[in-house]
């Protein structure tokens, strides 16, 4: 019940619009008794002749003896009784109709006004994870819970809600008349309920478990459409189309098992519920063939009572239906409610504090960190980068320069010791005001399929044109920009596929040139780029560390040799600290490094 309740507190919101629609499907249900009533005098007074004259009673008060009669509702000058029906029912009708169009067009409007709160607040809590938090969790699995879960639960708080509703009226309405005509035989006709509501329940148990594995299953689809996709090169390089399709058949044939588990459970329900009611109509007919022959019943009042119980049983079997549809939309809810508990491993503090203009420099004291408590990737690392200078990190893959670098933005937190920004323990400050210091260029440079002009300005909207024009010339991005076909309104596709490695590099840089922080962080920056385009990216690079405190990562040394200091990384320590002619002929790891590299051009 936990989980139905946290799926409809998000119906909270719409509570007047929810209950003008219960009032509208309350008059649904009583039309739908209103019909029943009628067919009583229909039987009785329209098809027994000589009766056009006769007096239609509606409902009748065993008690106190008084009558409600049908003309009673109709203009006096109308006394013909097959017009007293005819009109009844087509103002039943009517009634009926527009109070269902307007109910149920309100609850599908509050299902999918929920959801769509739902989605936005699960969207909105995802990108505010921390990054390990994307580690944990694959693409495609995050996606599923945003799209499939999302849609799961759209189709139980909009079409399942509008029947519960639409239905339940009707059962009440239909079960008034029932009771009026004939109360000992309704309760006989109800004894068969409670194994329609014990068969459910195991219906309905099935059928959750067996959605929340679907819905599992779908994610590991989207999984595999999501790396073939980002990975298309490779996959055609290797020549592994086939292999592909055929790891996708075999994620689409679980998904397929799964998906069929609950539909046998669904496809149960309906004949089973047939079955029940043919026993309880066969045994009503037995009964009342006695009853009529007696003239204990008129043939009405049984028609309308036989109506009334046919017609029961078509919302008994549709609310047995819609629990089943919530009953997959609690399983789908599951994996949405797991990610909207989980809470960002990195966040402000209670009471940080704003991060002054960086001024001084920044410190690394002591700092230990690991991914996890098996492993430390960084240990007892203690820098300082002050103001204005360019400090160069290498070693070899796996030292952990990455890491160090990730730490300053708060991408990760310190296991041990601190990071302070002119004596701001980084922990202490708002992570906006934190990063919005820090301009950062990686080795794998993210675009979006936008405008040039819109990838240049993200994180800094309000640039005026000029300036994003100036940010490009400094990048080096501004002649290539005005040869494309729009120019700064071109749209570069998804992840600038429409671009060169170097000029995806040059809008990146070009990005951070506007965003104008005072610390730099560069992530192996040219690593991916041939000669040429290297050559361009390291102008506009220039141009980028003027006036900021810079933290290179590189594996090319010739990139770094123009570094004010060089920290070397090995196995998570600092092992080395100077020039590149300190450490070129020291003996160390840098000499080495060196050597290896420009061992073909020396030769």
């Amino acid at each position: 019940m936990t989980q139905t309740r946290r799926l409809l507190s998000f119906l909270r919101p719409y509570t007047p619009r929810f209950a003008a629609a219960i009032v509208l499907m309350a008059v649904v249900g009583a039309c739908e008794g209103l019909t029943a009533l009628l067919i009583k005098p229909i039987f009785d007074n329209v098809l027994k002749p000589g009766a056009d004259s006769a007096r239609i009673v509606l409902f009748s008060f065993p008690n106190s003896g008084s009558k409600i009669y049908l003309d009673q509702f109709f203009p006096r000058y109308i006394h013909n009784t097959w017009t007293l029906v005819a009109l009844a029912i087509i103002l039943v009708t009517l009634v009926k109709g527009l109070s269902e169009f307007f109910a149920t067009y309100t609850v599908n409007f509050i299902g999918h006004s929920a959801v769509r709160d739902l989605r936005d607040l699960l969207y909105s809590r995802i990108v505010l994870q921390s990054l390990t938090f994307f580690k944990r969790h694959p693409t495609g699995r995050l996606m599923s819970a945003v799209s499939n879960d999302t849609d799961r639960i759209q189709d139980a708080l909009s079409h399942a809600a509008a029947n519960t509703l639409k239905q339940s009226f009707t059962l009440a309405g239909l079960l008034l008349v029932l009771f009026y005509y004939d109360w000992r035989l309704a309760l006989a006709s109800l004894t068969l309920i409670p194994f329609v509501v014990f068969s459910s329940r195991n219906f309905g148990r099935t059928i959750r478990a067996s959605s929340r594995t679907s819905q599992d299953k779908m994610a590991d689809l989207n999984h595999i459409v999501q790396e073939t996709i980002t990975g298309i090169r490779i996959v055609k390089a290797f020549v592994m189309e086939r292999s592909e399709v055929a790891r996708f058949k075999a994620a689409t044939q679980r998904l397929l098992k799964s998906n069929l588990r609950w539909v046998r459970a669904q496809a149960a329900t309906s004949p089973f519920m047939e079955l029940l009611g043919a026993i309880t109509v066969s045994a009503i007919l037995l009964y009342e063939r006695n009853e009529i022959a007696r003239h204990l019943e008129t043939t009405g009042a049984f028609v309308g009572f036989l109506y009334c119980l046919i017609k029961m049983y078509e919302p008994i079997k549709r609310l047995t239906g819609v629990h089943n549809s919530f009953q997959q939309a609690i399983g789908a809810s599951e994996q949405v409610f797991s990610f909207l508990e989980a809470q960002p491993e990195i966040k402000d503090r209670p009471h940080a504090v704003e991060l002054p203009r960086f001024e001084r420099e920044v410190a690394f004291e002591d700092v230990s960190f690991g991914y996890d408590r098996d492993s430390t990737v960084l240990r007892d690392v203690n820098l300082h980068l002050r103001k204005g200078e360019v400090v160069a990190l290498v070693g070899p893959s796996g030292a952990g320069k990455s890491t160090l670098a990730s730490l300053i933005p708060r991408f990760y937190d310190v296991t041990s010791g601190r990071i302070l920004i002119d004596g701001h323990d980084i922990r202490d400050v708002t992570v906006a005001s934190l990063r919005g210091q820090l301009a950062l260029v990686t080795q794998e440079t993210i675009l979006f399929n936008d405008t040039v002009y819109n990838n240049m300005c993200y994180g800094s909207r309000f640039s005026a044109e000029a300036e994003v024009v100036q940010a490009a010339q400094a990048a080096l991005a501004h002649e290539f920009i005005m040869a494309m076909p729009q120019g700064y309104k071109t749209v570069i596709g998804e992840g600038g596929q429409r671009l060169s490695g170097g000029q995806r590099q040059r809008l990146a840089i070009a990005r951070a040139l506007l965003k104008n922080a005072p610390i730099l962080i560069l992530d192996e920056a040219t690593s991916e780029l041939d000669s040429e385009s290297e050559m361009l990216v390291q102008k506009a690079l220039t141009n980028l560390m003027m006036g900021r405190t810079v933290l290179v990562i590189a594996h090319r040394l010739s990139t770094v040799r123009r570094a004010d200091r060089i920290i070397v990384l090995d196995r998570g320590l600092i092992s080395e600290v100077g020039t590149h002619e300190d450490l070129v002929n020291g003996g160390g790891i840098y000499q080495r490094l060196h050597e290896l590299q420009f061992a073909d051009a020396e030769i």
